[in-house]
């Protein structure tokens, strides 16, 4: 558990740098020649980054829910407290996913199209850009105080367990 906590935190950390870095290259084109290459590299990171915190938070309640299955004596009060955690974090989640596909998207179209007739309107990339940024910040502010209430059920069960012992 603690484990993959740490990779999301890592994970989620790199994908923030390479967020910036994705905005600092459309506004001043410092590696140009592979924009394309290095949005998808920072896309797989960043997806796999957000795909973690979900899969993790979906193993933590499945565990919970398990151990409180054979430990009848604990009621269900720490499930409910889970959902409620799992339902605070999957929106801000989903939501920079799918903005951050946009941003990339967007990025992608804008580069390709640069010296064509068919350009997109620039204005595009600032709007998800800045909308990707703001939820970026908000969801890892979620999964932060996610994180923190999942660990604290996880030792008020195993605390529990240890004085029936």
């Amino acid at each position: 558990m603690w484990f993959f906590m740490i990779l999301c935190y890592v994970l989620v950390g790199l994908s923030g740098f390479g967020l910036i870095q994705i905005g600092l290259n459309h506004y001043f084109d410092f590696w140009l020649t592979n924009r394309i290459t290095f949005d998808l590299m920072v896309s797989i990171i960043f997806i796999a980054a957000q795909t973690l915190v979900m899969f993790f938070f979906v193993g933590t309640g499945v565990n919970v829910r398990e151990y409180l299955e054979k430990h009848i004596e604990l009621g269900d009060g720490l499930y409910k407290k889970m959902f409620a955690i799992k339902r605070k974090l999957y929106p801000p989640t989903m939501m920079v996913t799918m903005l951050f596909m946009a941003t990339v998207i967007i990025d992608g179209i804008y580069y390709i199209k640069f010296n064509t007739e068919g350009r997109i309107s620039e204005w595009w990339f600032h709007i998800f850009y800045l909308l990707t940024l703001y939820y970026f910040f908000k969801a890892t502010k979620v999964q932060h105080h996610s994180f923190k209430e999942s660990t604290e059920i996880v030792l008020s069960m195993t605390k529990s367990a240890r004085t029936n012992s």
